[in-house]
């Protein structure tokens, strides 16, 4: 059984060592942890393991506070002090740009660390399995689908979540068709209002609906449920208020009432995405905008902020019910100069291109796998200015070097610790058209 000394963490979660000067990757170990393991896994370039028995103990390791850590795949590192955590993702994703992009890690500020390393989470999507009048309710374990209860809830979660917890236990325990719903979201927005999405695949969503429905003014925990059968254009309300709140700071004077719903996209971590916002908005009051461009735009989250410090701002998002939210949250908070588009961002920038459109600042918060399609055809705009937000350090490295080769320039990144725990993080660059 071979012995392995934990280096560093990686990208992923794992700890990272070298064996007979092989590279070797470990979950749940930690800097300095000296362990035996077991190779789960041999490539040509790379080795696989698991712990056997931990024979020596790095001094950053600390005891995990959920219960099921280690067993649920929510979490990849409770069991690795925050400051370790903190320094190790500065490491990750400097080594990631330069590696990728090839940005010098003097462009890169310090990690925006998180005010709150647990109770963060404002949404989580929860696993069910129901057999025999068996519940299990948590997440897949990782790398399966068995689903891992969480009888304590989530260490992650936010409070009023893990006290809805109890309340969804007893509605699909109580269900006519407990073994068809596979999955229950459950939300709450910054004034503590909680939302359940139950989804639902059996045949019968009437019987369902009225079961759901018939819970109105029983329940102490949950204000407004949702039922979806299949994909998200599906969804319905059956009870209860249909849009949640969060704020964002608008010009220094005034906040912005942020509505959203259980059939669309908002940030996990409403503080650490007020600093998001106000680090994008701090840089719009230091430069000349007139015209920009917000693309994957969801509720307006980025646009109706920059709308203050800019002429004009247009959002595009494929998402329907996302327009739909962003025009409301325009009208609600009075912003006239801020226009919303429905349409698919890679085509939506191809068509503005053959308009001939062009805009001083493109901003763009796409999804964990990037915007390949779309940062090609960027330059075209003839942007002065670029601000790319992003959950992915890796898709981040890879779109950045197709924007360098582009023309534009990395002036900075400010990367923000949304997620921890986990490996995950957000960050803003900032880039000039050379």
């Amino acid at each position: 059984m071979p012995t392995l000394q934990i280096d560093r963490l990686a990208f992923g979660g794992a700890g990272f060592g070298r064996l007979d000067g092989k590279a070797c990757f470990v979950p749940y170990t930690a800097p300095g942890d000296r362990v035996d393991i077991s190779i789960s896994k041999s490539k040509s370039s790379y080795l696989e393991g698991m712990v056997t028995r931990i024979e020596s103990p790095g001094e950053c390791r600390v005891s995990p506070l959920c219960p099921v850590f280690g067993i649920c795949g929510g979490c990849n590192w409770q069991h690795v002090g925050y400051e370790t955590q903190y320094r190790q993702k500065e490491m990750i994703f400097a080594d990631t740009m330069w590696r990728m992009a090839r940005v010098d890690k003097g462009l890169i500020s310090p990690l925006l660390a998180a005010e709150d390393r647990y109770g963060y989470r404002q949404r989580i999507q929860l696993k069910v399995h129901s057999r025999g009048g068996a519940l299990s309710l948590g997440f897949f374990r990782q790398g399966s689908h068995y689903v891992v209860d969480l009888p304590d809830g989530c260490a992650i979660a936010r409070s009023e979540l893990n006290i809805a917890l109890g309340e969804v236990r007893r509605i699909i325990s109580s269900s006519p068709d407990a073994e068809s719903i596979p999955q229950v979201d459950l939300s709450v927005d910054e004034g503590g209002t909680v939302t359940a999405l139950f989804h639902y695949i059996g045949c019968n969503t009437e019987e369902m609906h009225d079961f759901l429905s018939g819970l109105q003014g029983g329940l102490d925990h949950i204000s407004s449920i949702w039922l979806q059968q299949g994909r998200k254009d599906t969804i319905k309300s059956v009870f209860g208020p249909e849009l949640m709140e969060y704020t964002l700071s608008f010009d220094g004077t005034r906040e912005l009432s942020m509505s959203y719903s259980a059939d669309s996209f908002s940030q996990v971590n409403f503080s650490q995405n007020r600093r998001l916002v106000d680090i994008v908005r701090s840089w719009a009051t230091d430069h000349v905008v007139h015209d920009a461009l917000d693309l994957y735009c969801g509720n307006g989250n980025f646009s109706l902020p920059l709308s203050g410090h800019t002429a004009s701002v247009l959002g595009m998002e494929s998402y329907a019910r996302s327009i739909e939210l962003a025009c409301y949250n325009a009208r609600h908070n009075n912003i006239s100069n801020a226009s919303f588009i429905c349409e698919d961002s890679a085509a939506g920038v191809t068509r503005l291109v053959s308009e001939g459109k062009v805009f001083d600042l493109v901003l763009l918060d796409p999804p964990r796998t990037g915007a390949e399609a779309v940062v090609r055809n960027l330059g075209k705009l003839r942007p002065a200015y670029l601000v790319y937000v992003s959950c992915d350090p890796p898709t981040l490295g890879r779109d950045l070097a197709t924007l360098q080769k582009c023309g534009f320039l990395v002036d900075n990144i400010q990367p923000v610790d949304m997620f921890p725990q986990t490996y995950h993080l957000e960050s803003v660059t900032f880039l000039h058209a050379v």
